[in-house]
Formats: structure tokens, C-alpha cells, sequence
């Protein structure tokens, strides 16, 4: 059962939340949310210590929500090709969502002006490509390949699933949502090339014809 305390956390995030993609996070103010909250600033601050922790706090609610399940999928059973696709295919999804597409401009916007965009890569973006690694090492340990860097080898899978549809979502080049038989297939596209640039694909490469003698 949620305490007073939390329930009102939860309020005060909601309507957060609206203000924040109302008029973007430079415009929002303290006073304007604790305004809407119905109670003082100071009561606000006593939860959130400054705007940026609140706005932080607004994308880890967000996140959870979008994509909370996304990187539990790695925990399934199955080879690890499948396991990956429908992964990537999940996370390209939330990706997109329009609540994500406008929390990514507002953090990508404030980058230079405050540690906005750090405190989200730190508690949000590495969170959930820490436990990608994770998995990649397991893959690796199997293979008895100490060759390489897991983390590096995660970022290498996020650039592939994030390729052909995030920067024209971001951009407003494509504003509506794909359709899942086509986020499939991007998902697919990207493992496959991800598999075959580190040479860790399932299935052997097609072996070529023996050449004929004096051929």
C-alpha cells in the first residue's frame, strides 16, 4: 500500500510530467508545477531538490513505463539471436513512443546548459545497456572470446537498433509510428549485422563450391 508520502511523489511527478512536455524544461518552472500540485515550493523541494533532479526523475518514471520490460527480455531462454531480435524489436518500439521522442529532445537540448543530460545517461541510458553487456559477456564467455569489449560491443548493437528509424522520429521527418511488421524487421536487420561483425552468428557461413580442377 502506498504511503501519503509516495502517493503524493507520484502526483507531483504527473504533473511534472504535463508541464515539462507542455512548454518544454527551460520554460518550466518550480513555481509553475508546485503551482499546479496545489501546494508551496518548498514543499516541492523538499521531494526534488532542484528542477533538474525532477526532470530526471520524470524520465526514470517514463522509462519504467515504456521500458521497464524491454531489457528483461533478456532473461528469456533461446538461442541468442531470438532472444536479441525481439529485444531490439521492443526497444525500438518504446524508443519511438511520443512521450520518449520528446523527454530524448528536451535532455539532447539542455546538454550543454545543465547535467540534465548526464544525470539521464547515467541513471537511464547505462542502466539499461549495463545489463546488454551482461548479456553479450555471457555470449562471450561461451565462445571463450576475450577479444572483446562487452560494453563497447553494446553500444555497437544500440547505434544498429536506434540506425533507420531514430533520427527521422527525432528530427519530425516521420511522425507517425511504423508499423510492427516494419520495427521488426529493422530489429532483425541490426542483429544479424551486429552477429556478423563480430563473428558470433549461430549458423554457419555458406561454405563455397570446391574449384574443378583446371577451372
Amino acid at each position: 500500500m502506498r504511503t501519503k508520502s509516495e502517493e503524493r511523489r507520484q502526483h507531483i511527478l504527473a504533473i511534472a510530467a504535463e508541464v515539462f512536455l507542455q512548454v518544454g524544461y527551460e520554460k518550466a518552472s518550480m513555481a509553475e508545477i508546485a503551482q499546479r500540485v496545489g501546494g508551496s515550493k518548498a514543499t516541492l523541494y523538499s521531494y526534488f531538490p532542484s528542477k533538474e533532479e525532477l526532470f530526471v526523475a520524470v524520465m526514470d518514471l517514463s522509462a519504467e513505463r515504456l521500458m521497464g520490460t524491454v531489457f528483461d527480455l533478456l532473461l528469456r531462454p533461446g538461442p541468442p539471436e531470438e532472444v536479441l531480435r525481439e529485444m531490439g524489436r521492443q526497444y525500438i518500439k518504446a524508443l519511438l513512443a511520443p512521450e520518449l521522442v520528446a523527454i530524448g529532445r528536451m535532455a539532447i537540448a539542455e546538454g550543454d546548459r545543465s547535467v540534465v543530460g548526464q544525470l539521464i545517461f547515467e541513471k537511464g541510458v547505462m542502466r539499461g545497456w549495463s545489463l546488454v553487456r551482461d548479456f553479450i559477456q555471457k555470449i562471450l564467455d561461451e565462445r571463450q572470446r576475450s577479444d572483446v569489449d562487452p560494453m563497447i560491443a553494446a553500444w555497437h548493437l544500440k547505434a544498429l537498433l536506434e540506425a533507420e528509424l531514430r533520427e527521422p522520429r527525432m528530427l519530425g521527418a516521420t511522425r507517425k509510428l511504423p508499423p510492427d511488421a516494419a520495427v521488426r524487421e529493422v530489429a532483425a536487420r541490426a542483429v544479424t549485422v551486429w552477429l556478423r561483425g563480430y563473428g558470433l552468428e549461430d549458423a554457419p557461413r555458406p561454405r563455397r563450391p570446391a574449384r574443378r580442377a583446371g577451372t
